[in-house]
This record gives C-alpha cells, sequence and structure tokens, in this order.
C-alpha cells in the first residue's frame, strides 16, 4: 500500500535554499514517490535506514548523491512525514532536523 505523502512546514524552504534545477526537482518527486510506496527500512524490505542515536524512530533516505530525505511513519495512518531534505556534507541534514523535533 502506497503512504500518503505530508511535508513539514519547512520542507518547502530547504528545497528553495537547495537552489535544485529543474531536473533535480523532478527526480526528487519521482524518489519521494518511489519511496511512498515502500518506506520501511531495509532489514524488512523497504527503502528506508533506521537513524539511531537521538533520531531514533527516524528513516532516511539518500535522493541523488549527496541529499537526504528525513521521514517518520505512522504506520496506523499509512502516512509519512518527511521532516527535513538537506545535504548530508558534515552531517548539516542530521543536525538541523533536531531543531525540528
Amino acid at each position: 500500500m502506497k503512504y500518503e505523502v505530508i511535508y513539514h512546514e519547512k520542507v518547502f524552504g530547504d528545497i528553495k535554499q537547495l537552489k535544485f534545477s529543474k531536473e533535480q526537482l523532478i527526480k526528487l518527486k519521482e524518489k519521494i514517490e518511489i519511496l511512498a510506496g515502500n518506506p520501511y527500512p531495509k532489514a524488512i524490505g523497504g527503502l528506508g535506514e533506521p537513524l539511531s542515536g537521538d533520531l531514533k524512530g527516524l528513516l532516511k533516505f539518500r535522493s541523488q548523491k549527496n541529499y537526504r530525505i528525513i521521514y517518520k511513519l505512522e504506520k496506523n495512518k499509512y502516512t509519512m512525514k518527511i521532516l527535513i531534505i538537506g545535504l548530508r556534507k558534515d552531517f548539516l541534514v542530521y543536525n538541523d532536523i533536531k531543531n525540528r523535533l
């Protein structure tokens, strides 16, 4: 079953700040659609990777080479909430996500 995608209110600002080209935006949208079809952790056949430590309960997905999508599943509602889209470089995205929890 495909999950409904919900976005944190700051995600569109993330995308704007990253200054994606039109092609990159199309790829990002395609990746999110693919992820929504199987957002579970890889350990059980999904596409996401569980985070640990302070971010336990969240999942990440690699979009393009250097970008990460961090999201949370609400299995009982079949929703996938994208919390942040950002650069993996210097772990920026992992530090920034802590301000949104």
